[in-house]
């Protein structure tokens, strides 16, 4: 080799050190996700996103879009294979009821902007908008069903916040490639399907507006309750979830259930309570094989809480006995939805709670109508008797379940029991999905199932929520729930509307109009 090559040789080692030197410029990243806030309070926010590799990112937060030095807030997080290349930062102090501008930066690389307004002071007088839904099964879409549309009509809304309230995946989907998530990476590539759905229906509503989220039974397996389920799984579903939703990780502790409850608690103004259930981590067991004559032949008896004189009206489909323990399955005290810490939470807030509604974010219905009630509070009777009766007998005024779960919109008072107790404690406004099968559809898919007539299935269900006195109906709309609280007025009005921004109207026999209720003086 001649003299000048072996010059260049060094040239090119010291040229390569120095292109690598701490301190050059990082390598670019891709933001691949958008972004996220949740979480928010007066004085604080939880800012999301996530990009393609491991990186060292900064969040950075202003009132001004344009991000001026002196009048932005910065914090450094890593970005890392561990968590998936997600990134979270609680921000603050931050000032209440403000409106906020973020960014996340690496180098030259940034996200879009997304903003999200603070809460007001929870002693001042604040208005309150805001939406609700849940159920988004992205493995459907769009073949199967539609493309999150219920989304794009919240977004249209301009709420000061949303509740994605449960089923935020649908790991377990017919439709998923390769059957039902088990490992990590399963669980976190269904969060990563849904942000992508309708070119980014649920990534824009997130980037748009905060998010209180909280998750059911399909981010881990359906139907699914913590003291049977697969330990792994559970695991690696609550992972998941908390990589990819803007939460504060901070939970009230209890050994006693699969893993701490994700209870929160928020305030809007001095008006408005948002009261976060999780529903799943400490809940016994199923008593679904108790109410069956053959258990795993048969399937359980479809209304066991009916009482007999009204199961009569539906011969073809109840038997007139239950098969013995059933009712005293269903109604034992040793039985719990919520676990005892959470339990013990939620009747404190309540109890002490000034806010004139207290918003009880509810992944199950509390209502009784009777049809399968085994994965709802019906089915678990003896708590669902003790939270309604602990609202009654502290007089405890507009206490508000918003609940999804069922694919379905229901309006109706919450009562003990619609024949022998059916005083109103509370009311619910039940309503989704975003996108999977309503529930009429999954009704007439179980009855051809079980040899029936679907349409005489519908109509018995129907029938049922006839017998209960629901105020309004629609069970097969893609959905969601608008809040409005007046402050000024003393009231909130809680409306459910399609996936095009319309109100439903009430498909029950006596057809009551739209499916709106405003509650105060």
């Amino acid at each position: 080799m001649r003299r000048s090559s072996l010059l260049f040789v060094p040239a090119l080692l010291v040229l390569g050190l120095f292109l690598t030197a701490p301190g050059g410029p990082p390598p670019p990243v891709a933001f691949t996700h958008g972004v996220a806030s949740g979480d928010v309070t007066p004085f604080s926010a939880v800012l999301w996103t996530r990009v393609d590799q491991t990186a060292s990112l900064t969040a950075e937060v202003s009132t001004d879009a344009a991000f001026p030095k002196k009048a932005t807030l910065k914090r450094s997080v890593e970005a890392t294979a561990e968590n998936d290349f997600t990134a979270k930062a609680l921000i603050a102090p931050l000032k209440p009821d403000e409106t906020y501008y973020y960014r996340w930066r690496r180098g030259e690389a940034e996200s879009q902007v997304g903003t999200f307004r603070t809460a007001p002071l929870p002693f001042l007088a604040a208005d309150a908008r805001f939406a609700y839904s849940g159920d988004s099964d992205g493995f459907g879409v769009p073949t199967f069903f539609d493309n999150f549309d219920v989304l794009d009509a919240i977004g249209a809304e301009n709420p000061d916040f949303w509740v994605y309230l449960g089923d935020t995946i649908y790991s377990d989907s017919s439709h998923r490639p390769g059957g039902p998530a088990m490992s990590l990476n399963d669980y976190r590539d269904a969060y990563k399907l849904n942000r992508g759905v309708d070119s980014g229906a649920l990534a824009d509503l997130m980037a748009a507006t905060s998010t209180y989220a909280i998750w059911d039974d399909h981010e881990v397996q359906n139907d699914y309750d913590g003291q049977t389920v697969n330990a792994t799984r559970y695991g690696n579903g609550r992972e998941a979830f908390l990589e990819f939703m803007p939460i504060l990780e901070l939970q009230p502790p209890d050994p006693a259930c699969a893993s701490d409850p994700l209870f929160r608690v928020f305030r809007w103004g001095k008006d408005t309570d948002i009261i976060i259930l999780d529903e799943r981590s400490c809940r016994s067991g199923s008593v679904e094989n108790a109410c069956s004559f053959l258990p795993g032949v048969l399937p359980p008896d479809l209304a066991p809480t009916l009482p007999p004189a009204a199961r009569a009206l539906f011969p073809t489909l109840l038997p007139p006995a239950l098969p013995s323990g059933c009712l005293s399955a269903i109604f034992d005290p040793g039985r719990t939805m919520l676990g005892s810490v959470q339990k013990d939470l939620l009747k404190a807030v309540l109890k002490h709670s000034d806010a004139k509604f207290k918003f009880v974010v509810n992944e199950v219905p509390i209502q009784q109508f009777y049809a399968l009630p085994y994965d709802r509070w019906e089915g678990y009777g003896a708590e669902r008797n003790e939270v309604l009766n602990f609202i009654r007998d502290n007089s405890i005024d507009n206490v508000v379940f918003l609940t999804t779960d069922m694919h379905a919109n229901l309006i109706n008072e919450v009562s003990v029991d619609t024949f022998l107790d059916p005083a109103p404690i509370a009311d619910e406004f039940v309503t989704g999905p975003i996108a999977t099968n309503t529930f009429e559809a999954e009704v007439r898919a179980f009855a051809i199932s079980l040899g029936f007539d679907p349409d005489f299935v519908v109509g018995a269900f129907n029938g049922v929520l006839d017998l209960v006195g629901v105020n309004c109906r629609d069970l097969d709309v893609d959905s969601y729930g608008l809040v409005d609280v007046d402050s000024a007025a003393g009231t909130a009005t809680i409306t459910l509307k399609d996936d095009q921004g319309n109100v439903i109207t009430d498909k029950g026999p006596l057809a009551t109009g739209d499916c709106t209720k405003t509650i105060g003086p």
